[in-house]
This record gives C-alpha cells, structure tokens and sequence, in this order.
C-alpha cells in the first residue's frame, strides 16, 4: 500500500502534468497560417506578401498584416494579400522603399469567425531604396486642368480632381498630392531622362493612410492596386520639370503627371 508521502508524491506529478497539458493547450494555435514571406532571410523592395490560413475562407473573419508590431495593413476576403482586399483582382505589393534598411518582423495574424487567432512571423532584411537623381529630387507643382482629365480612363473610374497638385520625388516614392489634401505614393526608379513608375505604396490600413508634406489620409491607389506600371520621359529646365508618358495604361495618372511642372523646393 502507497505510503501518504508516496501518495502526496504522485499528486504532486499528477498536478505539474494537468497544468502542463493546459498551458500546451493555451499556446497552442487553433489552425495554422503561413505567408509567402517565410524561409525568406532578405526582402526585394517590392513582392507579393500574401497569407495562407489553413481553414475554410467562409471561417476567416481577417487577416491582419504587421511589421514591427503595427498593423499595416487588413483583409477580409480571399486571397489574403497585403495591399489589396478586391478578390485577387489586382494583388497589390508589399513595397519596402519606406522602411529603414536592416531587418524587420514581418508577421500575419489570422482571426476566425469565433474569434481564435494564429500568427506568422519572419525576420527580414529590408534593402537600402535609392535617393533621386539631384536634378528630380524635391517637390514640384502644377495645375491640372480640365483638358488633361480627358486622359482619365472610365474603368478606373471617376477622374482626379482638377486644381493645383504637387508632386515630390524622395527615396520612399513618388508622391503626387492632390487639391483636397490627400494623395498617393508609387514605387519609381528613375534613370537619366526616364522614370520607370511602378505600384502605389500601402504604408498604412485602407482608409487611414499616411500624413506627409501637409496632406492627410495618403493612400495606396491610383487606378488598381497593382498599378499598371508606367514610363514617362523627363527633362529639368530653369527650374521646371517636364514630364511626358512614353507607357501609360493609368489615365488617372497621366492626367496628373503629364505636363510641365514648376519646382517649389
């Protein structure tokens, strides 16, 4: 017969193993989620950063996107992909121009519908973005008219506003800012005499935004997420700036972009 010693013994392990087995349960994930960003040890500046929840996608209430911590950036439909929420329309791109170079965490948090969650996180590198050439490189302004709104395309739907816009080159992106004080930001890589446009940059959740050189609320569309890309020529004279589109499928952006601007610092 155990002995009260030996029995109290055999409580003990009795204990230490329920509450074991409880804390496993606790941290355990509900269901897994994975990210096209793991196994990746450094990051191109511009990438497709989609979520996989492993569960049904009637039962994913979210996905969020997190870098460093924060919330950057929030869908609700598949295929869950950072900087575009449209069914996988147009999957917008996980732009890195505007984080500092070094490593980051990249993190996706999958919540079902009774409210479980399951993360993802990977350590990357992020790459150095380039500055503009000295020449690009500043804010410019013009006005944009009537008659260049005629470049907007009606599948994009409604055009920009007319008035006066600005127009900043710096290493995060190509900001054009609009009259109401807002705007938006694309990826570019500009060369001598030419500008390579690329996606619109998503720094912030869709319809917060970032706040910048005065305007509030700068979000990540032109026409789609996903662009289109676009080339322009460029050529600096007396403190103006002349742009003219050699490739442009975003009328949106032509409208604004094309003309001659006058440089304001």
């Amino acid at each position: 017969m155990p002995t009260p010693s030996r029995l109290l013994a055999l409580a003990l392990v009795a204990f230490v193993i329920v509450v074991a087995t409880a804390a496993a349960a606790t941290t355990r994930q509900p269901f897994k989620v994975t990210s096209t960003l793991d196994g990746k040890s450094v990051l191109p500046l511009r990438m497709h950063w989609l979520a996989y929840p492993k569960l049904r996608p009637s039962k994913v209430a979210s996905v969020d996107f997190l870098i460093d911590g924060k919330v950057r950036w929030v869908e609700h439909h598949a295929p869950y992909n950072y900087a575009s929420d449209d069914h996988g329309r147009n999957l917008g791109f996980l732009i890195t121009t505007w984080l500092t170079a070094g490593p980051h965490r990249f993190t996706v948090r999958a919540t079902d519908t009774i409210g479980r969650k399951s993360t993802d996180s990977v350590v990357a590198r992020v790459l150095p973005a380039a500055n503009p050439p000295p020449a690009l490189g500043g804010m410019w302004t013009r006005v944009v008219t009537a008659a260049d709104l005629k470049k907007s395309d009606p599948k994009f739907g409604g055009g920009p506003p007319a008035g006066s816009w600005k127009l900043v080159f710096d290493r995060v992106g190509a900001w054009h800012l609009d009259p109401l004080g807002s705007g938006v930001v694309n990826q570019y890589v500009a060369r001598p005499g030419v500008i390579h446009l690329y996606a619109p940059i998503a720094m912030a959740p869709e319809g917060i935004g970032v706040t910048r050189f005065g305007h509030n609320g700068i979000g990540p569309q032109d026409c789609t997420p996903a662009g289109p890309f676009g080339t322009y020529r460029w050529t600096v004279s007396v403190g103006k700036l002349t742009l003219k589109a050699i490739h442009e499928l975003c009328g949106q952006r032509r409208a604004i972009w094309e003309g001659v601007w006058k440089r304001v610092r």
